[in-house]
Parts: C-alpha cells; sequence; structure tokens
C-alpha cells in the first residue's frame, strides 16, 4: 500500500472516529498524518465530502460529511475492452 494511501485511511479512521465534531489540523497532525490540508484535498478529489469548520471566521477544523465510501470515479473503474 502506497504511503498517500495509508495517510487517507488514517485521516478516514479519525474523521469517521470524530463524528460530527470537527477535527484540527494539529490533531491530524497528532494522529500521524504528515500534511492533512494535502490528503484533505486528495480525499475530496476521490468524491468524499470534507466540510471546513469555522468559527468567528477562522477555521477550526474539518469533518467528513459521509462516512461510506463514494462511487469511484469514472475514469477509476474497470472497463472491459471488447
Amino acid at each position: 500500500m502506497a504511503v498517500a494511501e495509508t495517510q487517507q485511511l488514517r485521516m478516514l479512521e479519525r474523521l469517521r472516529s470524530a463524528g460530527n465534531q470537527p477535527v484540527t489540523l494539529d490533531q491530524l497532525r497528532a494522529s500521524g498524518i504528515d500534511f492533512p490540508a494535502v490528503v484533505i484535498g486528495e480525499l475530496e478529489l476521490n468524491g468524499y465530502a470534507i466540510e471546513r469548520v469555522y468559527e468567528h471566521r477562522r477555521q477550526i477544523g474539518v469533518r467528513l460529511l459521509e462516512t461510506e465510501a463514494p462511487d469511484p470515479p469514472a475514469s477509476r473503474r474497470r472497463q472491459r475492452w471488447r
């Protein structure tokens, strides 16, 4: 398993365990995620809905909106050529 995939799985576990509570980038780093902002972007590109949580116009954390894995994008689905 690639390092990027490991980081994504670790973040998904952390966000799922937090439920509706926002998780700060510092908390994600403490969970072993080296570059949380990059991993968030990767997860969003893979179809996960991640919400940025703000308080007084300042981002305080992120949370996962959908806990189920999305359908893979069409470009990543295996297609059988006939």
